[in-house]
C-alpha cells in the first residue's frame, strides 16, 4: 500500500495514542471540499482560506455520476479534475484523502452512482457486473491520482 516515508523525508507513522508526522504528535484538522461541485478557477482561493482556518488536511469524494454520466464516458476535465484538484490543494500546503466510494454519502442522487447504473439494479452488492463497473472506476480514479501519492512525496 505504499510506504510511511515520503521521498523527501517525511514519515507518517502512528502508536498507540495517536498519529505521528515527522516523529511529532499529529492531530489533523480535516474539512470537506466536494471539488466537481465548485468552480475550479476558485479552488486555489478556497483552498488557502480553509489553510487559514486551521485546516492541514482535505477531504474530497469522487462523485461517480460527475465523472461517468454516460457509460463508458469519463470526463475529468475543469471543475472535474480531481489530478487538478489534488495538486492544487498541495501548492497550497494542504494534504489530501480522496473519498472513492463508490456510494457517496454527500447529498448527491443515488449516493453519487451513475443513473445508468441505478436502472441496471443490483448496486452496492456483490453482482458481478456491479462490481466489475466499480473496478473500473477505481482504476480512473487510480489513474487520476497516480505520482500523487504519499509515497511519491
Amino acid at each position: 500500500m505504499g510506504t510511511n516515508r515520503a521521498p523527501n523525508g517525511d514519515t507518517l507513522t502512528l502508536d498507540s495514542r495517536s498519529l505521528l508526522l515527522n516523529g511529532r504528535r499529529w492531530t489533523p484538522v480535516m474539512g470537506e471540499f466536494h471539488f466537481s461541485r465548485y468552480p475550479a478557477t476558485e479552488w486555489r482561493a478556497a483552498l488557502r482560506q480553509m489553510k487559514a482556518g486551521g485546516i492541514d488536511l482535505v477531504a474530497t469524494y469522487v462523485f461517480w455520476i460527475h465523472h461517468e454520466e454516460i457509460e463508458g464516458q469519463w470526463d475529468w476535465s475543469g471543475d472535474r479534475h480531481l489530478r487538478g484538484f489534488v495538486e492544487a490543494a498541495a501548492a497550497e500546503g494542504l494534504k489530501v484523502v480522496v473519498r472513492i466510494g463508490p456510494w457517496a454519502h454527500g447529498e448527491v442522487r443515488n449516493g453519487g452512482l451513475p443513473d445508468w447504473l441505478v436502472a441496471r439494479g443490483q448496486v452496492r452488492s456483490a453482482d458481478p457486473a456491479y462490481l466489475a463497473s466499480v473496478r473500473n472506476f477505481y482504476s480512473q480514479i487510480a489513474a487520476q491520482c497516480r505520482g500523487l501519492l504519499w509515497k511519491d512525496g
